[in-house]
C-alpha cells in the first residue's frame, strides 16, 4: 500500500481505531494514533512494549474497528 493511502486510512480525523490486514494473514490493531508511525517503505507498530516494522508492500487492506455499543 502507498504511504499516502496507509497514512490516510490509519489516521482519519476524527481518529477511529483500525486494523491492517498483511500479505501472510497477520493483522495489527491500532486503537489510538500514537501506536503507528507510518514511514516512506516502513511502518512501525506499537505491539505490547516493543514496536514491530512492517513493509507497507505487504499491507493488503486497512479495516476500521467498530465499538461494541
Amino acid at each position: 500500500m502507498r504511504q499516502e493511502d496507509l497514512q490516510r486510512a490509519v489516521k482519519p480525523q476524527p481518529f477511529e481505531p483500525s486494523r491492517l490486514h498483511l500479505s501472510n494473514g497477520a493483522t495489527f490493531d491500532v486503537p489510538h494514533p500514537d501506536f503507528i508511525s507510518v514511514g516512506p517503505r516502513t511502518t512501525a507498530i506499537l505491539v505490547g512494549e516493543s514496536f514491530q516494522i512492517i513493509n507497507n508492500l505487504h499491507v493488503n487492506y486497512v479495516e476500521p474497528l467498530v465499538k461494541a455499543s
